[in-house]
This record gives C-alpha cells, structure tokens and sequence, in this order.
C-alpha cells in the first residue's frame, strides 16, 4: 500500500495528537507556542504562499511575543526554504515521516513480553521518559491531547523497560515519546512496544499507524525499515544563524 501525508494532513495530525500549548493565526503563519516542549510543538509553519511584506511582520510580530523563529519546513526546495537560506537560517533536525498499514503491522503476533495500555500514565513510566529526555514539558503535551489515546508499558520479568504515547486523529494512529531503558536495546523490546501500538490501533480503527524520527537516529530509522514502514515524507526545521 502506497501512503502519501501532505503538509495539511501532517499538522492536522501533529495538532491533533501532540498539540502544542497555544496555536496563534497571522496572516499564513501559524504560529504553536509549547516553552520547553520541543520543536513539534513550538514551531511556526506557512501555510499559504510566501509574501517577504507578511515576513517582515512576522518577526517584528515574534519579537513582541519574545518567541523564538522555528520554522517548519515540509517542502524541501520551496520559495519559502529559499528565501529563508538566502537569509542565512540554518537546517535543524532533517526528520523522516514513517508509516504502516495496520493490517500488516498485527498480522504476527508481537513476542512474549508484557505490554499494558494505561492512561493515566503511571509514575515508573514519567521517570522512564524523564531519564530518557522526555520531560515535564513534552509529557503535558500528551495530557493536552483530546484525541483517543493511551500510554504503552512494557515490562520484563517485571522490570518496566519501555514507555510510549499514542494517539489518534481521524483513521491514523501516531505513535510519539517511545523510549527504551538502555540495558534492554536490541532485545526486541521496541518492536514488541510497536505491535501492541498496531493492535491498539486496530481496536479503536485506525488504518494508518505513523512516527516520526529524525534522520541522525540510524537506530529508529533501522527500527522502523525492519517493521516495514514506508517512508513516505520529510521535514526539518530552519533557525536563524546563531
């Protein structure tokens, strides 16, 4: 099955199952506010042609909000990436758009280890995604959300291993904050974590199950080839020169 996610589609799902903590509107700007939450909720994407008047607004209208220019850049080679290079803003976190049908994610059965879907999350699971780099701010993302969703524990001989978030918008379940405890990589954890994703999807009827890893993550983007995902888009992130 052949995807295609196109911008409008890939923020509608993004706002839906990570939002971020404001969302303002100027001109064909949107502008997410989320301090602390990372760039998916935080950056500012054009959702309309570029206009160099509107531009300069913009940043006068950022610098009165004391917000930070991120800007969102799905459309590599557009006018708008071109004109943001030709002002020396530099390309951040090159991320790959992965998806699966979930028909083909559930048709084998995920390996024996104990996997639970509990929302609220537990406490062992907050310091899982503390100790992992997820932190306060990006797990009240997850509490914003006002989809369908749940958390994924794994345990092991009772030793709770991984931890993730999911949610759904429309016919697509994303799949956000997986994190692995160390001593338990490569052991078949995650993709175990990823089946039980599918088989949540499959229940609440989602066809589609999406993630998102940036491209210096060789271990996820190996990850996710090995389950079959296809890659079907890409994005970064732009920032002015320091």
């Amino acid at each position: 099955m052949k995807f295609e996610t196109n911008q409008s589609e890939f923020l509608k799902l993004l706002e839906d199952t990570w939002p971020p903590g404001k969302v303002i509107h100027f001109d064909n700007w949107t502008i997410r506010i989320s301090n602390g939450a990372g760039k998916r909720a935080s950056a500012i994407s054009l959702e309309g042609v570029w206009e160099e008047a509107s531009f300069i607004r913009l940043k006068k209208f950022l610098k009165r909000l004391g917000k930070s220019e991120i800007f969102m850049i799905y459309q590599s080679g557009s006018l708008f990436e071109k004109e943001l290079n030709n002002r020396n803003y530099q390309v951040f976190d090159k991320s790959c758009i992965f998806e699966i049908s979930v028909s083909e994610l559930i048709k084998n059965e995920p390996p024996p280890i104990s996997m639970f879907s509990i929302w609220p999350p537990l406490e062992i699971q907050k310091q899982l995604w503390n100790s992992n780099g997820i932190g306060w701010q990006r797990q009240a993302v997850m509490n914003r959300a006002n989809q369908i969703k749940t958390s994924i524990l794994a345990r092991w001989n009772d030793n709770p291993v991984a931890s993730a978030f999911i949610a759904k918008s429309g016919n697509v379940a994303f799949l956000h904050a997986l994190v692995v405890e160390q001593n338990f990589r490569r052991q078949g954890v995650a993709q175990a974590l990823i089946r039980h994703a599918g088989q949540w999807a499959d229940r609440n009827n989602c066809a589609r199950l999406m993630v998102v890893t940036t491209e210096a993550n060789a271990a996820a983007t190996s990850l996710y080839t090995s389950l079959k995902f296809q890659l079907v888009n890409k994005y970064h992130y732009r920032i002015p020169e320091a």
